[in-house]
């Protein structure tokens, strides 16, 4: 019994060492431009090859780690209080972009899947991929996806919009607070708002809150209704 209870609190205590080390790392030239999610990720792969470890095992304690998704998500209300001004004084623009960003989201992955001929269930599943990942994971179960499926789908798009997002606003001269926050939150959720974050873009992160926020509301009450939809009209139009 302690024996077990000292490998879940080795392993829990082991991945926020991991991730504290790689953000350490990704101060140096060399590893700047990698997300220590990412550079985190890896050596705790490598670990568990090299000491031959299950990962059943260390989930067993790293999966703690995940259930503090939530609060974290929470807490990134605290920029948005700060900057509540700003939301205000914009609200049309943000609002449409709310909406935009959710039927862009769930249409682009049902016609990309349906495109390369991917099963029902896959598609379903990645639908909520724009959604912050405890959230995500409450919307695949609802709507009939793979949970797991789900949440590898939500963190490849965290990793990607918090890689990628900031340069391609920059490559189209985008560069104004409340456009960045928006497409950073709306599209990559948590990651990619935590990115703007790390840069201490405190007004963008105050937008990329709301909108990650709304966006997972928005996909939770869209994405049932856009699958009834799919199922009802796929017999008639042959798709």
């Amino acid at each position: 019994m302690y024996g077990n209870l000292l490998l879940k609190l080795l392993f829990f205590f082991l991945t926020f060492g991991i991730f504290y080390l790689c953000k350490m790392l990704c101060r140096i030239k060399f590893f700047k431009k990698l997300p220590p999610i990412i550079l985190s990720a890896v050596i705790i792969i490598i670990l568990l090859n090299i000491f031959n470890i299950d990962f059943a095992l260390y989930n067993s304690g790293a999966k703690y780690v995940t259930y503090l998704l939530g609060p974290a998500t929470i807490a990134l209300a605290y920029p948005l209080i700060k900057n509540k001004e700003v939301l205000f004084e914009n609200k049309r623009a943000i609002w449409f972009s709310f909406i935009f960003a959710a039927f862009t989201a769930i249409l682009s992955t049902a016609l990309l899947g349906k495109f390369f001929h991917t099963k029902l269930s896959i598609i379903i599943s990645m639908l909520p991929k724009s959604v912050t990942t405890p959230i995500a994971v409450e919307i695949s179960k609802t709507i009939g996806g793979i949970p797991e499926l789900t949440a590898c789908a939500v963190i490849i798009t965290g990793i990607i919009g918090g890689i990628f997002a900031r340069r391609l606003l920059k490559l189209f001269k985008i560069d104004n607070d409340i456009a960045i926050g928006l497409s950073v939150g709306a599209s990559s959720h948590v990651m990619g708002t935590s990115s703007l974050a790390e840069r201490k873009e405190f007004k963008q992160v105050a937008i990329s809150t709301v909108a990650l926020t709304i966006v997972a509301i928005l996909t939770a009450l869209l994405a049932p209704f856009l699958i009834k939809l799919y199922l009802r009209l796929a017999p008639v139009f042959g798709i």
